[in-house]
């Protein structure tokens, strides 16, 4: 009996000494792998895993706090491509309001051209036969001279030269119409007619030129404006997810 107990006390004594043996190697190497994760840690500048386990103990939501940011960093991605998307779906349809603007600006500058033309050109037959008047003028019969001014009224009408108003005052004998005039006298009134209206959409022309000018002028800003803002949006959807990754990784660092 003494024989059997001394021999399960050896035994237990070897078995004691072999646990006491593989736990001093546990811990051996448990320390030896922390001071080389410590020493890598610091060579690398990143955690060790002796911090990202510590870490994983104190913080079992982790992971789930790292999904949800990563969900929000996903939708606030989506909303800035979705707005980067209508910033370039607007800046195109200013682009071609803009060029619709700059060609109707140029049509309207050659429409005041032709009428600054066109009053020149009326400009210079008054003041020829202002000149022509200076010469004596033959004598004809009256009735002679409000036929020819009825002729000269009507035709003058039929170009386009004067209004329906003017030819009303012509064939009514009123605002200075005289058929009784030379008809030098009364071409010369006529033309200065023609003159005057000529210039009056000379006027017109150039007040629809500048307002043309001004909205092409508008829409090219406008459209620069919109071009920057689609450019800014998509560097800041190409440099989004960079952006998001070293923050993540400076964050993990901190909580480190």
């Amino acid at each position: 009996m003494d024989a059997a107990l001394q021999d399960l006390a050896h035994g237990m004594r070897e078995a004691l000494a072999i646990w006491a043996a593989l736990l001093a190697a546990v811990f051996v190497t448990f320390v030896v792998l922390t001071l080389l994760s410590k020493w890598q840690e610091a060579r690398a500048g990143r955690p060790s895993w002796w911090a990202r386990l510590r870490k994983a103990i104190r913080d079992p939501e982790a992971a789930r706090e790292r999904q949800l940011a990563m969900e929000r960093k996903n939708a606030e991605l989506q909303e800035l491509q979705r707005y980067s998307d209508e910033v370039a779906v607007a800046a195109s349809r200013t682009s071609v309001m803009a060029g619709r603007r700059r060609e109707e600006w140029e049509a309207a500058q050659r429409t005041q051209e032709a009428a600054w033309r066109a009053y020149e050109e009326a400009e210079k037959e008054v003041r020829r036969l202002e000149r022509a008047q200076a010469f004596p003028l033959t004598e004809d019969d009256p009735d002679t001279r409000r036929q020819h001014m009825v002729r000269m009224v009507n035709a003058a009408h039929q170009r386009g030269e004067l209004s329906a108003a003017h030819l009303a005052d012509a064939l009514m004998h009123r605002n200075g119409w005289d058929p009784t005039e030379h008809p030098f006298a009364q071409q010369l009134r006529m033309r200065r007619i023609i003159r005057d209206r000529l210039f009056r959409a000379y006027q017109q022309a150039s007040t629809l030129e500048r307002e043309a000018a001004a909205a092409a002028d508008l829409a090219a800003s406008s459209k620069r404006s919109l071009d920057d803002e689609a450019f800014s949006a998509t560097l800041q959807v190409r440099s989004a997810p960079r952006q998001a990754s070293l923050r993540s990784s400076s964050v993990r660092f901190q909580h480190s």
